[in-house]
């Protein structure tokens, strides 16, 4: 596994319950700003166990519906169980659960 994958998955085991971070703020965090899509392709490999889940599009926009996370579930499920507010357009709002690390 590459130290890039690595370091996204620290910071991705970081996020509390109820948050969100999007592909770009990760990538930023770890100083690799224009690397948003490879933290995509992290996510994909991710480790069982990673709340994954937690990660989204920076439009507040989950994965497609049939992409299944752990449990079997979707991501809108995996989030909306953990208290993560959803505005009527079916996006995450994320003003108030962007996690501010």
């Amino acid at each position: 596994m590459s130290s890039f994958f690595n370091q996204v998955y620290r910071i991705v085991e970081q996020i509390p319950e109820g948050n969100v971070a999007t592909y770009g703020q990760i990538a930023r965090m770890i100083e690799q700003p224009h690397n948003a899509r490879v933290v995509g392709w992290a996510m994909r490999q991710a480790p069982k166990g990673l709340p994954s889940h937690r990660v989204v599009m920076k439009t507040g926009e989950t994965a497609p519906e049939s992409l299944i996370f752990h449990g079997g579930k979707t991501q809108k499920e995996l989030l909306k169980a953990e208290g993560v507010p959803f505005l009527g357009n079916g996006r995450i709002n994320l003003k108030s659960c962007v996690w501010n690390y």
